[in-house]
């Protein structure tokens, strides 16, 4: 019996397409978009605001592949967009730092399940392994983890900055023939036997199929779509803090308990957090629109100082830095962790991506759902993401 292609699996199923229509111009939506572009597809890109308008342009932008990514199947996929970032890194000049990531916990539970999860990624041939104090030391000098607790080490890790990367592939994309038009709000999606058919509040586009990449708008798109499913669970939000650019700080991504940051290639720092906001009246009611800003600037401020101090126990630097930019990003979270790709089985017209972190996985979707999209395949790297599983 001759062994399956693991990228490739031919199907009958997919129409003849010449152009495409993509839903979102996040990360997701740009690098199909790109990669349609560059094999002679005509494409058009719809967003309700712009590039990188919402969750990517407001996002922590770690591209990794952890220890955490069960099942395998997922830590592959991720493996696969590392590797395939740095193709896309020098056809488009992306803005990555590839310095690795360092990963520590404050108990003896977490970091036990982080020591096991490197423990079997370390099986597959990942280089991430398990280091004391004194060799993070020699990683990132200026960090002080402040516990005795091994820190993970992902050798293989990058950040990158992830609103410039999303214009690079819409400018590649605008390159190649294609278009985006924003703002268009969609207000429905149909489909013939030979045509898929967008409704907007600036008009209608018609196109051999639609691609649905709309972040945390994915249930809302799908649903016009046909779907009868929801894709995503509620967007949870998340502060970030973008710094002006300060002397080189830091080599990796640094992930904690109660912080997370790193330093861009221009010398900005970006730093998050991981508390979710109280769960107050006031609370609920500002974040009911999945705002990207804060109401004033004096609240935004308070926010970001705070964030700054808690990365500031760890590098006492970051506490004195100056904000640049502090926005509130709204991740979409898929129902059970895992990304969506692919063909509505019974709409071949429409095709979803819809995942987190899209950051990291933009560049093997984008490579593989062009080449599923016109080639009419399916590939097996893929099949454990269809849409079918929650039917």
């Amino acid at each position: 019996m001759t062994a399956l292609n693991p990228l490739r699996q031919v199907s009958a199923a997919a129409p003849a397409v010449e152009r495409v229509i993509v839903i979102g111009a996040g990360i997701i939506g740009s690098a199909i978009g790109y990669q349609l572009s560059k094999r002679g597809c005509q494409v058009t890109v719809l967003d309700k605001v712009g590039p990188a308008a919402q969750a990517s342009g407001n996002s922590f932008a770690w591209i990794n592949a952890s220890w955490s990514d069960t099942p395998d199947s997922y830590f592959s996929l991720r493996t696969h967009s590392l590797n395939e970032y740095h193709r896309l890194s020098e056809e488009l000049n992306l803005p990555i730092r590839w310095g690795g990531a360092l990963e520590w916990y404050h108990d003896a539970d977490s970091t036990s399940e982080m020591t096991d999860g490197i423990s079997l990624i370390q099986k597959g041939g990942a280089a991430a392994k398990m280091i004391n104090r004194g060799q993070a030391a020699d990683i990132e000098p200026n960090l002080d983890p402040q516990s005795d607790y091994l820190l993970a080490y992902s050798p293989a890790d990058g950040a990158i900055d992830a609103q410039a990367a999303t214009f690079a592939m819409i400018q590649g994309m605008l390159d190649n023939g294609g278009e985006l038009i924003a703002p268009a709000m969609v207000s429905d999606v149909a489909t013939t036997r030979k045509r898929a058919i967008v409704s907007t509040d600036i008009g209608t586009f018609d196109a051999d199929l639609v691609v649905v990449a709309a972040g945390t708008n994915a249930n809302d798109i799908a649903h016009m779509a046909g779907l009868k499913t929801d894709l995503l669970m509620p967007a949870t939000p998340g502060i970030i803090v973008k710094t002006r650019p300060v002397e080189p700080l830091l080599n990796t991504v640094c992930y904690t308990t109660n912080s997370h940051f790193h330093q861009q290639a221009d010398g900005r720092l970006i730093v998050a957090e991981k508390l979710n906001p109280p769960e107050t009246t006031t609370h609920l009611n500002f974040l009911a629109n999945q705002p990207n800003v804060f109401p004033n600037s004096e609240f935004a401020m308070q926010h970001a100082k705070r964030i700054l101090n808690t990365a500031g126990f760890y590098v006492p630097e970051i506490a004195t830095v100056e904000p640049e930019r502090i926005s509130i990003g709204w991740r979409p979270l898929p129902l059970d962790g895992l990304p969506t790709i692919g063909h509505v089985a019974d709409q071949s017209r429409i095709y979803l991506a819809s995942m987190h972190s899209g950051i990291t996985l933009a560049p093997i979707v984008g490579s593989l759902a062009s080449r599923e999209i016109l080639e009419g395949v399916r590939i097996n790297l893929l099949e454990k993401f269809r849409v079918e599983r929650f039917y």
